[in-house]
């Protein structure tokens, strides 16, 4: 009877220690997965916002800016501008272009 308790407890230890063990190396796996993907849009992030702090242009084009920031969809490539503080604006044609707000601030009263 007491080799059946002590078994028992030895099994559900064994099985608690490999659970956790287990769910910590998931955990930290996804964690550095999480921070890869942070750091590479943090780092996108600033290289949008230098070259839209080229003295030569006050707006790029977007396919311009797509060129330079290779690998993100349209869509992600627009939320790395706006969180660089880009808007966005379109000629009479519908093309894209983006420039910091703080450099086209003219634009915006028309």
């Amino acid at each position: 009877m007491l080799t059946t308790v002590i078994t028992s407890i030895i099994t559900a230890f064994g099985t608690a220690l490999v659970t956790a063990l287990a769910s910590f190396l998931m955990q930290e796996r996804r964690m550095r997965f999480e921070f890869a993907q942070m750091r590479t849009e943090f780092m996108a992030e600033q290289v949008a916002r230098q070259l839209l702090e080229h003295p030569k242009w006050k707006r790029r084009s977007f396919e311009a800016i797509k060129y330079r920031l290779g690998g993100f969809s349209d869509e992600e490539l627009q939320k790395i501008l706006v969180r660089a503080g880009a808007i966005r604006f379109k000629d009479s044609e519908g093309k894209e272009y983006w420039g910091l707000i703080h450099r086209n601030s003219e634009a915006l009263n028309s």
